[in-house]
């Protein structure tokens, strides 16, 4: 299980680092490549999404049969 544990690590610093990305572009009114602000807001949802998730998945442990 500590796969899952290094993988929603690197998951939540994506999605920590796309939203002060996202958030500097649209204080500055910048794009670049053609993205623009929410698209990488989007993005950093979705991978601090994924981490919770995986961080929920490892907390709760599978009923044994």
């Amino acid at each position: 299980m500590k796969v899952i544990h290094y993988i929603a690590n690197i998951v939540i610093l994506l999605g920590a680092a796309a939203l002060i990305v996202g958030v500097i572009y649209k204080l500055f009114f910048l794009t670049w490549l053609g993205l623009w602000p929410g698209s990488f807001l989007r993005f950093a949802n979705t991978c601090l999404l994924l981490g919770i998730a995986l961080y929920v998945r490892e907390l709760i442990p599978k009923k044994k049969e």
